[in-house]
């Protein structure tokens, strides 16, 4: 016969092994969400990205319909690195910068490469691989247009895209600036041309292809006094996806090393200025 005591070890131990049993079985559930998107992808014969068509330079369609740009060459460069081959993949133009998260965390897509820079709300909910290029937020003018600083924007009516993150940044710098914001850059470029607006904001990276392919029309504002922001672009992954992401960045890192990023940077932005600092390292 067990006395009370001998019940209560009993049920102690019980409770105890239990417990363990299930911060165990809560642990390996947490290492291993599901399958990775590299599983996935291998498994499937093509990887499935998600990119713009409204992003100058980065992302967009050309004469003859096809998608180009750097956050495309990229991706097919991520996609010949995985199969062999740059074709190997499957574009999922997302409408808006709000649809990139939505796509990953519903696994429409296995990456987003649409000029994704990192904010504190986005890690939250999104992994993000090495940066590859750097991307502070930059007014596009007119060559003739008299301001040279972000300040001399006050007071006047600038476009850029739908995003609070970005008119909150417009604002912090250029506290009087008229904001008006379109759904697509595409929009607010077209608004600046028609001279609806005095500068559009974009990033420099964008910018810099602006004023490449339209020589003598189109400067950046570079206020290195005033900035509106020091950010960087970066691959797109589900949150929980480590070993997809530690693939990501080995590609990078490769892609840097064959001097196929430099490349790029070259092709599209006529500069390696915009190169991130890790990229630049000797190897």
């Amino acid at each position: 016969m067990f006395n009370s005591s001998d019940r209560s070890k009993q049920f102690f131990i019980a409770t105890v092994a239990l417990c363990l049993l299930v911060s165990i079985f809560s642990t390996r559930v947490a290492a291993h969400p599901g399958e990775s998107a590299l599983k996935k992808a291998l498994d499937r014969g093509h990887l499935v990205v998600g990119v713009r068509t409204s992003t100058p330079g980065f992302g967009f369609k050309n004469a003859q319909g096809e998608h180009v740009g750097f956050d495309v060459d990229l991706a097919r460069e991520i996609a010949n690195g995985l199969f062999g081959d740059p074709n190997k993949i499957k574009f999922e133009v997302l409408a808006s910068g709000k649809d990139r998260i939505p796509a990953l965390v519903s696994g429409r897509v296995d990456m987003v490469v649409t000029q994704f820079s990192v904010f504190t709300k986005r890690a939250q909910v999104a992994g993000f691989s090495l940066p590859y290029c750097n991307a502070s937020l930059a007014a596009i003018v007119r060559k003739d247009a008299p301001y040279q600083k972000n300040a001399d924007l006050n007071n006047k009516v600038v476009t850029t895209r739908q995003g609070s993150e970005l008119e909150k940044l417009i604002v912090g710098a250029i506290p009087d600036a008229k904001v008006e914001m379109y759904p697509n850059l595409s929009d607010a470029f077209m608004a600046f041309k028609q001279g609806r607006a005095e500068a559009m904001f974009n990033d420099h990276a964008a910018g810099l292809f602006i004023t490449n392919k339209e020589p003598g029309k189109y400067r950046v504002i570079a206020d290195t006094e005033n900035p509106l922001d020091a950010n960087q672009y970066s691959i797109g992954v589900r949150q929980d996806d480590q070993i997809w992401l530690n693939y990501i960045n080995w590609a990078l890192i490769r892609l840097n090393l064959n001097g196929k990023l430099r490349g790029l940077h070259i092709k599209w932005l006529e500069t390696t200025d915009l190169m991130p600092n890790w990229a630049r390292l000797p190897y």
